[in-house]
């Protein structure tokens, strides 16, 4: 009996001491990187980013060129589900003159359609109805 009383105890201070510290032990971090990282891609500088667009004159454009169609915002009562929800994303000045002017995947490319001062103006319009950052 005083052997299996002290085995167990022995038993309990091993499983106690392994215990012991275990708490915050982390695994090393590598110290070489393979392959690369990928880079946040530079948004083009278009002559409309380098404008001062008109947010009255951007709501007209919006409507017209038919932005409300696959965008939403709601300022322009739009709901459009096809393009990004504009509300939520927040784009920079430099972004919006940049996607309207180039396109991107299914947005059409609209200069040459649209004067640069019309894409600064409509880039002016969704900043200051979402909240993006100015120019």
């Amino acid at each position: 009996m005083r052997r299996a009383i002290l085995i167990a105890s022995s038993f309990a201070v091993v499983l106690f001491a392994a215990a012991c510290g275990a708490e915050g032990v982390v695994a090393p971090a590598p110290e070489t990187v393979v392959g690369t990282l990928p880079q946040a891609q530079a948004v083009p500088v278009t002559p409309a980013s380098k404008l001062k667009g008109d947010p009255a004159a951007g709501t007209k454009i919006f409507t017209s060129a038919g932005c409300i169609g696959c965008h939403t915002l709601a300022a322009a009562h739009a709901t459009g589900t096809v393009g990004p929800n504009l509300d939520q994303a927040k784009p920079s000045y430099e972004l919006v003159t940049a996607r309207v002017t180039l396109g991107k995947g299914v947005m059409p490319k609209f200069g040459g359609q649209l004067t640069d001062q019309q894409i600064a103006d409509v880039a002016a319009y969704v900043v200051k109805s979402t909240g993006g950052t100015p120019p």
